[in-house]
């Protein structure tokens, strides 16, 4: 009678632990990244350069993929736009096999250093996983040398606008058309903000440059996206931004938090943007540099196996 009631025993044991690993989703099991941690009951590998996500076993990951922002334009010039931030909310889901999946993440967009030339567009940012996820970078700030680069750049967010005229257009998720200048008779006097996530750049009002679009506040779109958890957000707390717009007689633009202000009278240079996805601060009367965008960034994460303490977890 002992030996069947273990046996019992084992097998409602067995069952049981049986039930258990059901629970959870088997862990992916990866390397890669430039900063790598567990938080919660989720591993994170977090890339801010290019490289390989290697998966050790297939599984479900989750993806979030920023692009960089664009940088400022000069004489007069508009910010930079803010990259797009996909998808349009939280993570996207793929399903990976067991293998190796490039990421590849584009710097910020350089600040004009000529009047007849736009601040940068970056190139998209992607994750190439079992589909390619792209975000783009945002467009650059429009320049005061000639018409033609007076309109901001089409990108994620739009880069603002030199003096009156068409915005730019905005494309990708989160993200928004840049601002457009103003004249003041024959001069033109201040320009556009580049366009956020949740915000389009802002028109400016006479010797004001237009501020820039608001951006996307980490802890919405993951409440463990904190420089607590992440040396990699040290001193960011929102991302995708836009710059602002430059002012040749007043005050520059102010921008969205984490991307540069616009350059104004007592400031001329425009300035750089601090946060993954924000554009660069416009410059003020061919006087100085304009402001850098910021650089992308991808990250992946998926449940730890099983999850400590062993909880239920969102996917």
């Amino acid at each position: 009678e002992s030996v069947v009631a273990v046996s019992s025993f084992s097998q409602s044991s067995i069952k049981s632990a049986s039930r258990r690993r059901r629970t959870f989703d088997p862990s992916v099991g990866g390397a890669g990244g430039n900063e790598v941690k567990i938080v919660g009951n989720y591993k994170y590998h977090l890339f801010t350069n290019s490289g390989t996500f290697t998966a050790t076993k297939g599984g479900k990951v989750q993806v979030i993929v920023v692009g960089a922002g664009g940088g400022g334009g000069k004489g007069t010039g508009g910010g930079g736009g803010a990259g797009a931030k996909e998808p349009s909310s939280g993570y996207t889901t793929q399903t990976l096999s067991a293998g190796s999946y490039t990421v590849t993440i584009a710097s910020g967009g350089a600040g004009s250093t000529d009047i007849n030339v736009r601040g940068a567009t970056p190139s998209g940012t992607s994750f190439a996983g079992s589909s390619t996820i792209t975000a783009l970078g945002g467009g650059g700030g429009g320049s005061g040398g000639n018409v033609g680069v007076e309109g901001g750049a089409d990108g994620g967010s739009g880069g603002g606008r030199r003096r009156t005229g068409a915005a730019s257009t905005a494309s990708g998720s989160n993200t928004n058309a840049g601002g457009t200048g103003a004249t003041d008779g024959a001069t033109f006097t201040s320009a556009g903000g580049g366009g956020g996530a949740t915000a389009v750049g802002g028109t400016t009002a006479n010797s004001t440059g237009g501020a820039g679009g608001a951006g996307l506040t980490l802890t919405n779109i993951d409440s463990n996206l904190t420089s607590a958890n992440f040396t990699t957000f040290t001193g960011m707390t929102v991302i995708c931004s836009g710059g602002g717009g430059a002012s040749d007689t007043g005050t520059g633009g102010t921008a969205g938090t984490g991307a540069g202000n616009g350059g104004g009278s007592a400031s001329r240079a425009g300035g750089n943007a601090t946060s993954f996805g924000s554009g660069g601060g416009g410059e003020s009367n061919n006087a100085a540099n304009a402001g850098n965008g910021y650089g992308g960034l991808v990250i992946v994460r998926y449940p730890i196996n099983p999850p400590n303490p062993p909880t239920a977890v969102e996917y």
